[in-house]
């Protein structure tokens, strides 16, 4: 005969080795910090607080996080003007990390969107380099079932800049071409599918190692740029979604067709305004021609991470990773990063 006590301790035990079961937050997690700007060694693997969700956040327990060019500007500072936003003297948000993927830890008093043990992924703006993140709901969509946690935290930002670059600033429609110049990088490699899934004719610009990868990802026609220049060899593009940035406007502009858009993503890194001088000077020089530049900063937000979510799981888009490290190891990923040479994306797994 079992007492009341006796079954209280196994139930008790049972949830104990229940895996669906929520787990209980911790008062302290292992994160990546970093107290100053510098090269990846000023990163840290300790122990702090976990964080409090707001009223509008939830606490996500981070499954995986990916590493983006974003998150280099961020440790070292550079170019300055980083600085006006994430602190003139140092960090003001000791751990790094914008994208994630995870599983509701707990929600704030306004959340009605997620509960507790929800699978979600999304971009945290800093923070992901840890155990436990507080993220905006509106930063968030669910995961997708079929996905795993490393390949949904490498989408956000990446995706979110492919796609916003594409449909909304280079107005892509179905018929049209376009072309990928950098298309094996991280953000490169969604352009090229997202392109394809909005019905565009595709062109890749990328090196020869990547050639196989790019035609696999569905472009029509790849371009070696070892071999062959793309603004010598092509025309009558509709849209140049241009991830590299090292040509001037009077040669990226004659790729395309009048009326036609180069989107710029980035351009020459010079140490205080970054990019920003160059693409200045392209931009005027586009004023007095039928086509234009635009650039811009990828915004998040929930519509846009369902509508990559469908891509997902339709399975038009596939995120491509090229190495994944654990926590301790973030700082040689960001500087294995800062190369220039990654094939898709880099994750920490945790």
């Amino acid at each position: 005969m079992t007492t009341p006590h006796t079954e209280e301790k196994d139930a008790d035990r049972s949830e104990a080795v229940d895996p669906t079961a929520p787990r209980p937050v911790p008062e302290r997690m292992r994160a990546i910090v970093q107290e100053t700007y510098g090269v990846p060694d000023v990163l840290h693997l300790r122990e702090v607080d976990v964080p409090t969700p707001g009223e509008s956040q939830v606490l996500v327990r981070v499954k995986a996080a990916a590493l983006n060019v974003y998150d280099w500007h961020m440790t070292t500072g550079t170019p300055y003007m980083v600085r006006a936003v994430a602190g003139l003297t140092k960090p003001k948000h000791p751990i790094p990390g914008a994208d994630l993927a995870g599983v509701v830890a707990a929600v704030g008093p306004n959340v009605s969107e997620f509960g507790v043990g929800d699978e979600v992924f999304g971009e945290v703006g800093a923070g992901a380099f840890a155990e436990y993140a507080a993220v905006n709901v509106k930063h968030l969509a669910a995961k997708p079932a079929g996905l795993g946690f490393e390949h949904a935290a490498s989408v956000p930002m990446a995706a979110l800049t492919a796609l916003q670059g594409l449909r909304d600033e280079g107005g892509l429609e179905p018929g049209q071409k376009v072309i990928v110049n950098g298309a094996s990088g991280g953000v490169g490699t969604f352009a090229v599918q997202i392109a394809k899934a909005l019905g565009a004719e595709v062109t890749a610009v990328c090196s020869t190692a990547k050639v196989e990868t790019a035609l696999s990802l569905g472009a029509d026609t790849v371009i070696d740029y070892t071999k062959d220049d793309f603004t010598k060899t092509e025309r009558g593009y509709d849209v140049l979604f241009d991830n590299v940035g090292n040509r001037p406007w009077s040669e990226t502009g004659k790729v395309l067709q009048p009326g036609g858009t180069n989107v710029a993503i980035t351009g020459p890194k010079h140490r205080w305004l970054g990019p920003m001088r160059e693409l200045l000077v392209r931009k005027m020089a586009s004023l007095f021609s039928s086509k234009r530049l635009s650039w811009f900063t990828a915004a998040v937000n929930r519509e846009d991470l369902e509508y990559l979510s469908g891509l997902l799981e339709s399975g038009q888009v596939v995120p491509v990773i090229e190495k994944t490290y654990p926590l301790e190891q973030m700082p040689d990923a960001l500087r294995y990063l800062s190369k220039g040479h990654a094939h898709g994306k880099l994750v920490i797994q945790l």
